[in-house]
């Protein structure tokens, strides 16, 4: 497990600071990995999910190919804008028409 610090400057604001750490460990994948670390899984049942995950994933692939989505493309907006929604919106904002991204 790292060990995450972040030093708050003289002139900088504490909510900065924590921003600035809460993005460190959020990259690193901590919460993920203590969230999944939370419970044992045994390994057959960690096979199972595996399996699943990528069906899902091949599923999605195939979805956002006949839509002609194509990942990491850079445009001027809709789906092709990084993969992000309407409006440039990240991760929970809504998608193209008003829809659940879902």
């Amino acid at each position: 497990m790292s060990n995450f610090s972040v030093e708050v400057r003289s002139d900088e604001p504490f909510e900065k600071a924590l921003r600035r750490f809460t993005s460190k460990t959020r990259k690193a994948g901590l919460l993920r990995d203590l969230k999944k670390r939370r419970f044992y899984t045994k390994p057959s049942v960690q096979k199972k999910i595996n399996r699943q995950k990528s069906i899902r994933r091949q599923q999605k692939a195939i979805r956002m190919a006949e839509v002609g989505f194509v990942r990491g493309a850079r445009g001027t907006g809709g789906r092709g804008a990084g993969g992000r929604g309407a409006g440039g919106r990240g991760v929970g904002g809504r998608g193209v028409g008003g829809r659940s991204p879902r």
